[in-house]
């Protein structure tokens, strides 16, 4: 944490050096349309790899620059913009005007914006805590706070929780027109095939008691009036039939209610709310929807 407070300290007393260097007058305010700068520092990581906070503020840096909502600058871009500078240096492109190449670096590193976070493992838990500070108002902007079993998850959450850490609006809702359609679908069929056996099993009833209407002492049916029993067959076959059909459309619902359930897209930003070991057993942590 000292390390990005050392880093932030020192980017902003460059871009003030920058501004009064490179410019006599107060500088031109900011046009209406111009994205306000953000700066996202490292995840620092607490209890999880390197490589993983890595990945993260890898994922983060993308998930806030495809928004399009801020001119974001990951430490990688600093590092490259120095670096630059450097070489130019080294080539002497600086040493006619060296004011203006310290405000060419100074007026890209202005961000009013800086996104810190952390990524903590406690267990087989994961904690992502993502916070915007505005440098202008010396205050916090917003924070999030996502607990998931895996990286990958966190990944997929990313969206979400640099949502509501920027303050910004949350990203659009995924379709469920397909999942709650194959559930519709899935759900008439099921109960249809279970309607259409229901029916042939009332049928095969009727005709066992025109068969058997009654019994005698030795349990022997008494039938008293029977048709051809070129009929009984032709309706016992067609019985079977229909419960076959009943089986297929409640096995085909089922399935296709399966599916709608498989495709159905998690909710908009996932469980903030965990169950994981502590010292006396298990304990309830996160955010509460």
């Amino acid at each position: 944490m000292r390390a990005i407070l050392g880093l932030l300290l020192g980017l902003s007393a460059f871009s003030a050096f920058a501004g009064q260097g490179g410019q006599s007058g107060p500088r031109a305010p900011a046009s209406p349309d111009e994205k306000p700068r953000m700066l996202v520092a490292d995840l620092t990581a607490q209890g999880a790899s390197a490589d993983e906070a890595a990945a993260l503020t890898d994922a983060l840096v993308q998930t806030l620059s495809e928004r399009g909502l801020f001119q974001v600058l990951s430490r990688k871009d600093v590092q490259t913009v120095l670096s630059t500078e450097r070489q130019r240096q080294m080539l002497g492109a600086c040493e006619e005007d060296p004011s203006r190449c310290a405000a060419d670096v100074g007026s890209l590193l202005q961000a009013r914006y800086v996104m810190t976070g952390s990524l903590s493992r406690l267990g087989s838990t994961y904690e992502l805590s993502l916070q915007m500070i505005d440098t202008v108002k010396a205050q916090p902007v917003g924070r999030s706070t996502r607990l998931t079993r895996d990286v990958e998850t966190l990944r997929e959450l990313m969206p979400w929780a640099a949502a509501e850490a920027s303050g910004a609006p949350l990203p659009p809702p995924a379709s469920r027109v397909l999942p709650y359609s194959l559930l519709a679908g899935g759900g008439a069929t099921l109960v249809g095939g279970g309607v259409y056996g229901l029916l042939a099993l009332s049928r095969q009833k009727v005709l066992n008691d025109e068969l058997c209407p009654a019994r005698d002492e030795a349990g022997s049916c008494t039938p008293t009036q029977l048709r051809e029993r070129s009929y009984y067959q032709a309706q016992n076959d067609k019985i079977g039939r229909d419960k076959t059909v009943s089986l297929v459309l409640m096995g085909a619902g089922a399935a296709l209610a399966g599916a709608g359930l498989w495709l159905m897209p998690p909710p908009e930003g996932g469980p903030r709310v965990a169950l994981v070991p502590s010292g006396n057993g298990l304990a309830v942590v996160g955010v509460l929807p």
